[in-house]
């Protein structure tokens, strides 16, 4: 398959999917602000490096059989897709992922940056990831710089058949809050950013 295809290269298709992309998520908004619109309000969590991993795709495959999805929005926020990448590649760092891609596959688009810089591969240059189906059933948000992924259902209840495949995410806990502290100096996350996290994204509380 030529992967180097997958890239959206096409402005009108660009516009589109960052509509798509601005339905299920506030663009503008980090962590630890609410970055998932209204209607996800169910949310688990992973490291950040599940998202660039064999096994995070066998899961993708799993979500979008469940909700019979045929590809996945994968898009880089930052560094920014228009200002940064398609004005320095002329083209976008967003890919639509078909799911019957094999984990290899995946790995390997992930690596494949623009022939005059391997660097800026989604591998190596992307601090903040969106993972967003058709359905808009789930999506995920990644953050580098805070060393978690966050996966957002509609609801625990229309998302039960999604929850057994989901089995290594977590709820906001202190394991969680680990991972983000070690991105912050002597490994101690700041209180104020701890309880935002957990005013957003603890499940049942808003």
């Amino acid at each position: 398959m030529n992967l180097e295809a997958l890239f959206v290269r096409d402005k009108k298709e660009f516009n589109k999917l960052i509509e798509m992309a601005s339905d299920a998520f506030y663009l503008e908004n980090r962590l630890p602000k609410q970055v998932f619109r209204e209607q996800f309000n169910y949310f688990l969590f992973e490291e950040f490096d599940w998202g660039m991993d064999e096994d995070f795709w066998s899961t993708i495959q799993q979500l979008s059989k469940e909700t019979k999805d045929d590809y996945v929005l994968t898009a880089v926020l930052d560094p920014n897709p228009v200002e940064y990448f398609y004005k320095e590649f002329n083209y976008y760092n967003w890919m639509k992922l078909p799911v019957h891609l094999s984990p290899d596959e995946y790995l390997d688009v992930l690596e494949l940056g623009p022939e005059e810089s391997p660097a800026d591969a989604l591998l190596y240059n992307s601090y903040t990831i969106i993972w967003l189906p058709l359905s808009m059933k789930w999506a995920i948000w990644g953050e580098r710089c805070y060393g978690i992924c966050v996966l957002g259902l509609q609801n625990r209840n229309n998302g039960a058949d999604l929850l057994p495949i989901l089995k290594t995410g977590r709820s906001i806990d202190q394991t969680v809050l680990s991972w983000v502290a070690l991105n912050f100096v002597n490994q101690q996350i700041p209180q104020e950013i701890a309880n935002t996290l957990f005013l957003n994204y603890s499940n049942g509380i808003k």
